[in-house]
């Protein structure tokens, strides 16, 4: 990807708030302790505290997280492409939401391929998934059309999908964890 614009600055998201909340978060975690990636957990942990937490809606995606995340180590061990198309994702995004939250979301963009990329992905978690997983990717897919994100910066995106982050007050955040 390269820099296109310059402009809106935060620590922020994209894709890994909405859709990647049910897919990606969920593989983030454990393809990245299966690569030894800590620079990529670190950055999962960023877009969490940074980005996701602040924000109501940022915290919608932490609950959808933390309800398919063990399904999502399952399909991950069960069925290699699931595994492998994760890491391939996770090393694209990675860059992307580093620069988000490193307060450069501005300078990198959405792009058609990565879009297409992240749609074949749920597909086929789609096609290995339960019943409940299928029906949450099609009901966060219905929610936010990833198409529509072509061409936005991940500032944009982040500010489109789960606004900009509000003050946390030091008491406990309402989540549904487990």
């Amino acid at each position: 990807m390269q820099p296109v614009k310059k402009g809106l600055t935060t620590s922020a998201t994209l894709v890994l708030a909405a859709v990647l909340a049910i897919v990606l978060a969920g593989s983030i975690f454990i393809t990245a302790r299966a690569l030894d990636y800590k620079d990529v957990i670190d950055t999962a942990w960023r877009v969490h505290d940074e980005v996701l937490l602040p924000t109501e809606a940022g915290r919608r995606y932490i609950d959808i997280f933390w309800k398919y995340s063990p399904e999502l180590c399952v399909l991950g061990s069960t069925y290699p492409e699931v595994m492998e198309e994760g890491k391939i994702l996770i090393l694209q995004f990675d860059p992307l939401l580093r620069a988000l939250v490193d307060g450069e979301g501005d300078q990198v963009v959405i792009t058609q391929a990565l879009v297409e990329r992240l749609e074949a992905y749920l597909y086929l978690l789609g096609q290995v998934g339960s019943p409940d997983l299928r029906a949450a990717i099609q009901s966060e897919r219905a929610r936010t059309p990833l198409r529509e994100l072509i061409g936005l910066t991940f500032e944009e995106a982040r500010a489109k999908l789960v606004g900009s982050p509000q003050t946390i007050d030091p008491t406990p955040v309402g989540t549904n964890l487990p």
